[in-house]
């Protein structure tokens, strides 16, 4: 019985221990375009002054989720600092699907009013080619992630079995 541990646990940490990279095939689907967006290239950006965020991850993530579904903003960047009574958000959108009234106006009614609007501004992006925007679209099959660089630290086997024998 001991032998057949000691033989077990060796050939797992032959494998644990290899140095050899691992890759890893991830599948994809190709045409699903059901549950697919439309991409937003933004020609405007708007600053927005906004009270009443106590977190960037809660409040801002609803923020952005809400002007996100509008169809017409393509980001939300938010220069958040804790405890700062008025936070900033920078939105990136196409003018011709959403206006920055419309976003005030989203802010300003979500969570049962929390957010107020201070001074707002919006600006003409002048060249749209190289504006950055989030896209979900895949256009391979398979992707290749290398798990080369990762550290995984195993405890101490042979010491264990031997005070287990």
């Amino acid at each position: 019985m001991k032998t057949i541990i000691i033989a077990a646990s060796t050939l797992l940490l032959i494998g644990a221990c290899s140095t050899e990279p691992t890759t890893v095939l991830l599948k994809t689907e190709k045409g699903k375009k059901e549950n697919a967006k439309a991409e937003v290239i933004p020609n405007r950006t708007a600053t927005i002054e906004i009270k009443g965020m106590t977190c960037e991850a809660g409040c801002g993530g609803s923020i952005r989720k809400e002007l996100k579904a509008t169809g017409g903003v393509s980001r939300v960047q938010f220069d958040f600092v804790e405890g700062r009574e008025v936070q900033t958000a920078k939105v990136s959108f196409d003018k011709d699907k959403v206006t920055l009234d419309q976003m005030i106006k989203i802010i300003t009614t979500m969570n049962e009013k929390q957010f107020t609007v201070g001074k707002t501004s919006s600006e003409a992006i002048n060249d749209v080619s190289t504006t950055t925007t989030e896209s979900s679209t895949v256009k391979e099959t398979e992707e290749k992630v290398s798990m080369s660089d990762a550290q995984i630290e195993l405890p101490n086997l042979i010491g264990i079995l031997s005070e287990v024998i």
